[in-house]
């Protein structure tokens, strides 16, 4: 008979219950990974940021009562009192897709919800309405003709609840749930029909074709060509956080500046947009919206989305007060990509009709501008500068003295003096970038926007067809490098290295800290290896803006820093660069990518900081006009929240020959000709595919164009590859190699632009490109080719050959310096030495009183003592199985959730038991000491790491205790405790007279 189980009437209590269920229904004793009740409250920290019930369930609750409560400016309303800033979207839905063995069918799996990241789509209809499907890339690449397309046609049908795909990008497909329910299946494929007009259900979805007119109706953009049409979708799945809603009458049409030499009617070509991509905001708005974000300072420009519009906002000084009595924003023709107008914009018009929904008339922040200094040469920057006249000499001393400098964070300072310690704790944090990380992993969502990672990443793709499917559907995994709170281990090395230096521990007699410390300087040096990716210290990078007052002469730029962060030539501290610079942006693969410019000075800019400022007249070469902005000469960029990198070092920027722009910055005329083009245009589509037309009929044909980027491999990455075999073979300004530049920028392009490379052509270059021997520069930290691609003579030596030797001579030289200061075996980073009595201390002196307590017949603490001490020869032996010896090797190898689960469940093993330890007045701390006593005799001089995974929490309290006077401080404060400067700068000169 079946259990009888109350319904409950939230997800934050349902969710555990179904788990239980379905271990009762698997007939398993737990769900690997099963977190207990005794431990939930430990974990209730990191699970607040990444268990979405509660979320889930509050977001249900607005929207039962305000469709428009998620899309965020809701501050009025009764639900937004307690949390003002409060928005929906947050939890994400999502799945991945695999090919099964050996049946060789696809397989769709689900996976456990998250919150994470939001987007407008999802602020608007609700989190459960949206599933993002990872897409396997060998699939992809291996599919047969069409098979994806095909199979996410298919309605996908879970429980109740009926989803189409919307939209595909970057081996992710996007499914919107719609008002169907399925009534049967033919052939595999689901039969789905719309829900009666009478049910709730149907009141409360929207069928899929709402949902697109919605975002992009097609009788308003007739004359978008199809591919543009659907490519427009990815602004309303674009990370972002909401700010500040505006009046539509603040939302103002604005003509871009375009380039004097264009003639004649049409669309001028984007290199002649001398604004492309970006408009205007008073300060009314970016004061308001750094209210709204919490951020420090007014930001200068702003990444958005506002209605159909993308790009970047830079603010307007100087404006009159009537100007700026309300949030306002000017927006572009370059930045309009959906018009929802029934008339074209002209003059100041108002770009949204006065009854937009709301959710366009939200300014959706991506990111804020920021100045980072210095910037870094990747290997196409130093390809590019050296071709250029940079002679090889330079990058190999600055690769030299940015890795000497890097190691010497560390090296500089002893391993047995205390006083060095906060010196190795700054040098950890700073390596480790730790405290950005602790801030990305408390607020996944607004990671990007307020500046905490540069980057989003993804999990890899899992294709094990043994693996329990609902089994790791409901596994209560950890996030990727959060401490255990269990055992108080922290999951990067650095921020190991932090905890242990700030409990006291001392590297020269702490052998954990010593191995860790070492592996951190190590692996800092192994980054160098790995990647050609080095410091410059005169440079910076930051988003790239069109002068908004037109003062910039030709080839003139202003780059200024809200501090005083920037080297000058003389090597003095400064905010402004004045002077000859370097400016270039990724990808760098032509000559002209990097253009010599002229940093100026000029009193109407002096407010602009954080943005690199460019002219807004062509940019020239010899004294001739381009008759293109500076942005579109660096790879093709314009203003649309593109990065600039500037570099103002003598030794680089004076021997840089600007190489003539009219060789290489216009396409080869080769290019078109290699390339299809569908050209079909909206209104085409609609003569085709009538609004009257069956709804699957519509869908269907919608889809092909929406879900296009499944058709067929991409061939971003294998034209990369072909170039950088061209360059090197043939020469950096070869014919062949510049085409196979413009022939990647197509291929990048080419979702947006409706382009793929014919497929005849790539036959062709295939023949001549993949039987192409591999680079010898490229297996940096590999084993080296057997046999590698030989450079024409006549191109005399290549950069990255010259740096490859340079690195292999200074990474041998420092890991030297390194074995020197932390000396290191096969097994284990130096001498681990005699045992901290300190850590011993507690158990020890706890048999001591207890024999005294057993003698005159008081057992109890001694029967107590007793069962911690088989309860740690009994744990023991299971956890050096599974990460000592032979098996440390297999464990390192795995993906760190995977490393971290292992060790959580070991710690939580240590600490769950023995129980009802009423006779010792702390029975963590002395389970803990007889731990590292037992390991320490156990291990060979102490040589285990066992106590610190399972109780490095409490060895450091311990630890703090015995050197007296610890501070003390709670879980949501002393993460973020930073060291002063001053007292840096101080400890730091004690140090150097030290060593004098």
């Amino acid at each position: 008979m079946a259990a009888s189980v109350e319904c409950p009437s939230s997800n934050a209590d349902t969710a555990p219950r179904v788990a239980k269920i379905a271990q009762r229904l698997k007939k398993v004793d737990r769900v690997e990974g099963h977190i207990s009740d005794e431990f939930s409250a430990v974990y209730a920290g990191e699970n607040s940021t990444k268990l979405p019930w509660d979320e889930l369930d509050k977001e249900e609750k607005i929207l039962g009562c305000d469709p428009l409560g998620g899309i965020g400016g809701n501050c009025a309303e009764a639900y937004s009192k307690q949390e003002h800033d409060w928005y929906g979207g947050n939890v994400n839905f999502t799945a991945h897709l695999n090919r099964c063995k050996p049946s060789d069918s696809l397989r769709l799996t689900l996976e456990r919800p998250v919150l994470g990241p939001s987007n407008r789509f999802a602020r608007r209809f609700g989190s459960r309405r949206f599933i993002r499907v990872r897409v396997a890339s060998e699939l992809v690449y291996s599919q047969r003709s069409g098979e994806l397309a095909a199979f996410f046609k298919r309605p996908l049908v879970i429980g109740s609840a009926t989803f189409r795909a919307f939209f595909a990008k970057e081996y992710s497909v996007f499914f919107f749930r719609t008002h169907e329910e399925l009534v049967g299946s033919e052939e595999h494929r689901p039969i789905v029909r719309d829900l009666p007009l009478t049910s709730n259900r149907a009141r409360q979805e929207h069928s899929l074709l709402e949902f697109l007119r919605w975002h992009n109706e097609m009788d308003l953009n007739y004359e978008q060509t199809m591919v543009k049409w659907a490519a427009h979708f990815a602004l309303g799945l674009s990370n972002s956080v909401p700010s500040l809603r505006l009046q539509s009458t603040n939302i103002i049409f604005m003509e871009d500046i375009i380039c004097e030499a264009f003639i004649g009617a049409g669309k001028p070509p984007s290199e002649m947009v001398m604004t492309d991509g970006c408009g205007l905001a008073n300060r009314t708005l970016m004061r308001t919206v750094r209210e709204k974000l919490g951020w420090q300072d007014e930001p200068p420009a702003i990444q958005m989305r506002i209605g159909g519009a993308k790009g970047l906002l830079l603010v307007l000084h100087g404006l009159p007060p009537e100007l700026e009595q309300q949030p306002t924003v000017w927006l572009r023709p370059s930045q309009l990509k959906i018009n929802y107008q029934p008339h074209t914009l002209v003059g100041d018009a108002p770009v949204l009709p006065p009854d937009a929904d709301p959710a366009l008339l939200t300014l959706d922040v991506l990111r804020t501008a920021r100045m980072n200094t210095p910037a870094r040469l990747f290997a196409e920057t130093i390809t590019n500068l050296a071709d250029n006249g940079v002679p090889n000499m330079y990058f190999e001393t600055l690769f030299k003295t940015a890795l000497t400098e890097r190691v010497d964070r560390f090296l500089r300072y002893s391993l047995d003096d205390r006083a060095d310690a906060p010196l190795l704790f700054e040098a950890c944090a700073r390596e480790g970038g730790v405290f950005n990380a602790r801030l990305a992993r408390e607020a996944p969502g607004r990671a990007r926007s307020s500046g905490y990672v540069a980057e989003d990443y993804d999990a890899p793709d899992e294709d094990d067809e043994d693996e329990d499917r609902l089994g790791r559907a409901l596994r209560e995994q950890s996030s990727a490098w959060w401490p255990d709170p269990v055992s108080g281990l922290p999951s990067g090395l650095a921020e190991t290295c932090m905890v242990l230096l700030g409990a006291g521990f001392v590297p020269a007699t702490c052998g954990v800290l010593k191995e860790k410390l070492g592996e951190v300087v190590r692996s800092a040096v192994r980054s160098f290896k790995t990647k050609y990716r080095f410091a410059v210290p005169m440079s910076c990078s930051a988003l790239v803006v069109p002068d908004p007052f037109g003062v910039l002469g030709p080839n003139e730029i202003h780059v200024k820093c809200s501090r005083r962060d920037f080297v000058d030539q003389e090597g003095v501290k400064t905010d402004q660069i004045v002077g000859d610079v370097l400016v270039t942006r990724h990808p760098c693969k032509v000559p002209s990518d990097v253009q010599k410019v002229k940093a100026v000075l000029h009193e109407k800019l002096r407010n602009y900081c954080d943005v690199i400022v460019v002219s807004t007249r062509s940019h020239m070469y010899k004294n001739v006009s381009l008759d293109r902005h500076l942005a579109s000469l660096t790879a093709g960029g314009d203003y649309d929240g593109d990065t600039m990198e500037v570099f103002w070092d003598p030794q680089l920027v004076e021997p840089f020959q600007q190489p003539n722009p009219h060789l290489y910055a216009n396409e080869p005329p080769e290019i078109q000709q290699s390339l299809n083009k569908n050209t079909e245009t909206v209104s085409a589509f609609l003569s085709r595919v009538p609004p009257d037309a069956p709804e699957e009929y519509q869908i269907f044909g919608l889809q092909d164009y929406l879900l296009g980027a499944l058709k067929g491999r991409s061939f971003v990455s294998t034209y990369s590859i072909w170039w950088e075999k061209s360059a090197y073979e043939k020469g950096y300004r070869h014919k062949d190699t510049v085409f196979l530049a413009y022939m990647f920028c197509a291929a990048l392009d080419g979702l947006k632009t409706g382009v793929s490379v014919d497929p005849d052509v790539y036959k062709l270059h295939s023949k001549t490109w993949n039987g192409k021997d591999p680079l010898q520069w490229k297996s940096l930290g590999k084993d080296p080719p057997v046999r590698s691609l030989k450079r024409d003579h006549k191109c005399g030596e290549f950069v990255m050959d010259s740096l490859l030797r340079c690195v292999h001579r200074e990474c041998r030289e420092q890991l030297r310096r390194i074995d020197e200061w932390i000396p290191a075996d096969r097994m284990f980073f130096g001498k681990w030495g005699a045992r901290d009595e300190d850590l011993a201390r507690p158990w020890l002196m706890a048999l001591k009183n207890a024999d005294t307590l057993r003698k005159s017949g008081h057992t109890a603490k001694w029967d107590a003592l007793q069962r911690i001490q088989s309860h740690v020869e009994e744990v023991y032996p299971k956890f050096q199985g599974k990460f000592g010896g032979s098996a440390a090797g297999s464990f390192t190898s795995l993906p760190i959730e995977e490393r971290q689960d292992m060790l959580r469940a070991e710690s939580r093993m240590f600490h769950s038991q023995p129980t009802e330890l009423l006779a010792l007045d702390d029975p963590t701390t002395i389970k803990t000491s007889c731990m590292y006593v037992y390991a320490y005799e156990q291990g060979g001089r102490g040589r285990s790491r066992i106590p610190w995974d399972v109780a490095a929490g409490t060895l450091c309290e311990i630890k703090a205790k015995a050197r007296g006077r610890p501070q003390v401080f709670a879980s949501d404060m002393g993460p973020w405790m930073e060291l002063n400067k001053a007292f840096l700068r101080h400890t730091r000169k004690i140090s150097e007279d030290a060593r004098k």
